[in-house]
C-alpha cells in the first residue's frame, strides 16, 4: 500500500479512535475507560490503537494538545494573550463534560498532569519571545505558581466548583498572575 494510502488510513482509524473516547467520556472518568472499550467503540484492532497510541492517556493528550495548541497555544505564534485565553475556555466550556471527566484522572499520565507541562513549556517560549531571561530563577518560580494555579482554577471552574463565566475567569487568571510574568503581558 502507498505511503499517502497508509496515512489516510491512520487519520481515519485515529478518528474513529477520537470520536469513541470522546463519546466514553461523556459517561465515564478517563480512568473508568479501558483500551477494549476505546477499540470497540471505535471499530478497530488493538493493534490499529497501539500503531497510534501508547495507552488511553497518551490518546487523551495528543487529543488534548491538537485544541490546546491551537487556543492558548496561540500565544507563541504572536497572538493576544487574553484572546489566545479566553478561545481556550470557549473550546473548555464546549468540552466541559469531556474535560472533567479527563482531568478525574489521578493516574501520573493523566491530563493535569500533561497539561500543566506543555503549559509551562509554552509560557516558557511566550516569554523567551518577549525577551525575557527564563533561566532566571525568580521567573522559573513565577511560571510554576501561574501554571500550576491557574490550572487547578481552571479544573475547578470546568468541574463547575468555580461558578463564574468565562470572562471573569478569563481576566482574574491575568490579573493574579505573577508581576514577573504579568509585564510582559502588558
Amino acid at each position: 500500500m502507498p505511503w499517502a494510502e497508509r496515512e489516510k488510513d491512520c487519520m481515519k482509524s485515529r478518528s474513529r479512535i477520537v470520536k469513541a473516547l470522546e463519546h466514553l467520556l461523556e459517561r465515564n472518568s478517563l480512568d473508568e475507560i479501558s483500551v477494549t472499550q476505546i477499540t470497540t467503540e471505535a471499530g478497530v484492532a488493538r493493534k490499529t490503537f497501539y500503531r497510534n497510541f501508547r495507552d488511553k492517556y497518551d490518546l487523551m493528550n495528543w487529543y488534548y494538545d491538537n485544541f490546546y495548541h491551537e487556543t492558548f497555544g496561540s500565544i507563541i505564534v504572536g497572538n493576544d494573550f487574553r484572546e489566545a485565553l479566553l478561545n481556550c475556555l470557549e473550546l473548555y466550556e464546549e468540552k466541559r463534560v469531556l474535560l472533567r471527566n479527563a482531568y478525574a484522572s489521578r493516574d501520573i499520565n493523566g491530563l493535569k498532569n500533561h497539561d500543566v507541562e506543555i503549559t509551562k513549556n509554552i509560557y516558557n517560549r511566550f516569554l523567551q519571545q518577549k525577551g525575557a531571561d527564563t533561566g532566571k530563577r525568580a521567573l522559573q518560580f513565577a511560571v510554576e505558581i501561574a501554571v500550576r494555579g491557574g490550572t487547578e482554577m481552571i479544573i475547578l471552574w470546568v468541574r463547575g466548583d468555580l461558578p463564574m463565566e468565562k470572562e471573569e475567569l478569563c481576566s482574574l487568571l491575568i490579573e493574579t498572575l505573577p508581576a514577573e510574568i504579568y509585564r510582559y503581558i502588558k
